[in-house]
């Protein structure tokens, strides 16, 4: 659109609609460059105030026609005091702008309200979000349509933009388009305020040194959570977990509403967690506080949970990291260590026989009986790198397993009547049975984390 265009419009505009400057100027967004519609808008109404004088000293009723609609229709100052001047002063009182409804002149207190609902909350970067009330989106549109315009900007972008400036400035913090800490969304033309609070990403590991424990909260079977007789009230299957241990330090520190564990897998209840510890994720949900000393954290918590639980090797983290560590549980290497009983007494040959096994060894594993009830019943397909073996009775020995993440390691040695093959009890020859399961190592790189 030409200037001339874009001027002819403008006249258009002030002849039908009462238009604040940020307004007008936004229906010409496309044109000029480092201007605000402010600005924009401000300099359309100077180029046609001085066409109107000039025109008012050749075709007084013409020109007057322009600078009264300025006046009146387009609230410049200018304008009117050129009317005065003239001794012209039945002029009608300029009205609010019938597109935003005054809204673009109340910004610093739309800034305010999001700065007031800001103030207990520790963040570095913000994104502003508007709710607009939906007449203010038809009049706008509406004038568009009328005028076939094409070269504005919505002016929902723009309140984001221009409230977003205020906020951060004021603030001395950043906005962020992709992961800010928080979503201030502001509702027009109320300036009431909600937050979306992002969580706060903390990774880890654990180690757990008590067996009986499960890795998150189980809720009760029987009541879902609510409480019964069956788990004395508490909603809960088991008295503690993993998540429950290492939670309540982190919360206290962070001001959070709660927290979502993410664990690079998870071990079975009964089983210890030894090593360098299980990779995991904790999500801490609205934190109010996102500076916190995680070695002062990782002291509390490991002193909070008396020897049954360790964690280690806290760092901030992102939800692209939760993605990874959950992601790579199936396919990162793990070792496992289980005690193994036999039915019949096994020789030494026959021992030696299954160490030499050809390596590595395919597994296929339809999903076991015990998890049916939360898993899909399908074969998967897992890899066993080395077995290890060592004796301890003439119906027991330790077997340290590496294999590919996902295996179930106790079917892999019972063979879950048939529903993992091979198994270490097909390949003896008789049945056997885990007693006891430790997890040794899971291996996860965590340089190649996208912190």
């Amino acid at each position: 659109m030409t200037l001339g265009k874009t001027i002819t419009s403008a006249k258009r505009i002030l002849r039908k609609y009462t238009i604040c400057d940020w307004c007008l100027g936004r229906q010409f967004a496309m044109q000029g460059y480092g201007l605000t519609n402010k600005d924009r808008g401000l300099a359309l109404k100077t180029l046609l105030l001085m066409t109107g004088t000039e025109t008012y000293h050749d075709n007084p009723k013409q020109g007057l026609t322009l600078i009264r609609h300025l006046v009146e229709h387009g609230q410049y100052q200018p304008a009117r005091e050129f009317l005065l001047k003239e001794g012209i002063t039945d002029i009608k009182p300029s009205q609010v702008c019938d597109i935003c409804q005054g809204v673009m002149d109340r910004l610093p207190e739309a800034a305010q309200a999001a700065i007031q609902s800001l103030q207990d909350w520790e963040i570095s970067s913000l994104l502003i979000g508007t709710r607009i009330d939906p007449t203010i989106i038809e009049n706008e549109e509406q004038l568009r349509s009328e005028l076939q315009i094409d070269s504005g900007e919505p002016i929902k972008a723009e309140l984001n933009r221009e409230i977003g400036k205020l906020v951060t400035e004021e603030k001395g913090i950043d906005v962020d388009f992709e992961s800010p800490d928080v979503v201030a969304l502001i509702q027009i033309p109320k300036f009431s305020v909600d937050l979306e609070v992002h969580s706060l990403f903390i990774y880890g590991r654990y180690q757990k040194l008590k067996r009986g424990i499960p890795q998150t909260r189980w809720p009760c079977r029987e009541c879902g959570g609510k409480g019964c007789q069956r788990c004395k009230n508490t909603g809960k299957m088991y008295a503690e977990s993993v998540e429950e241990l290492i939670a309540p330090v982190l919360l206290e520190l962070t001001q959070g509403k709660d927290v979502k564990f993410h664990g690079a897998g998870r071990e079975d209840i009964d089983a210890l967690m030894l090593g360098s510890g299980r990779p995991f994720v904790i999500e801490i949900l609205s934190p109010h506080t996102r500076t916190i000393d995680l070695q002062k954290a990782i002291k509390r918590i490991n002193k909070s949970t008396k020897g049954k639980v360790k964690v280690s090797n806290l760092r901030f983290a992102n939800k692209d990291v939760v993605k990874h560590v959950k992601g790579g549980a199936t396919t990162s290497k793990k070792v496992y260590k289980a005690l193994v009983y036999v039915e019949s007494p096994i020789r030494q040959d026959t021992l030696q026989t299954l160490q030499s096994v050809s390596l590595p060894l395919e597994v296929n594993q339809r999903t076991p009986h015990r998890v049916l009830h939360r898993r899909a019943n399908r074969t998967r397909k897992k890899r066993i790198h080395t077995l290890e073996i060592v004796p301890v009775s003439s119906k027991s020995f330790e077997l340290t397993i590496s294999c590919q993440g996902g295996l179930y390691v106790k079917e892999f040695i019972s063979g879950d009547e048939g529903r993992t093959v091979p198994s270490i009890a097909e390949l003896l020859g008789t049945p056997a049975v885990c007693k006891q399961l430790d997890v040794v190592t899971v291996e996860i790189e965590e340089d190649q984390l996208p912190w």
